[in-house]
């Protein structure tokens, strides 16, 4: 096919292009909304730490404290 063929069938494109008419349509529609949160957390975490401790080899008592001979 030519594009002869394919115009308007008076074969005079300009008188169409009058016609023509634009119309505006409120197309509704949805979209999607990605929010971020910000939660606040609370971690509870149990750490296993090794406190020196000492035998007492001779009984004392001063400075507000008082200890037997031999306790931990």
């Amino acid at each position: 096919m030519s594009p002869s063929t394919l115009s308007a069938p008076n074969g005079n494109i300009e008188a169409d292009d009058d016609d023509v008419e634009e119309e505006y349509v409120d197309v509704p529609y949805t979209y999607e909304v990605e929010e971020i949160e910000e939660q606040e957390t609370t971690k509870e975490e149990i750490v296993k730490k090794e406190i020196p401790r000492l035998r007492a080899l001779y009984p004392y008592k001063g400075n507000g404290m008082e200890m037997q001979k031999g306790e931990v």
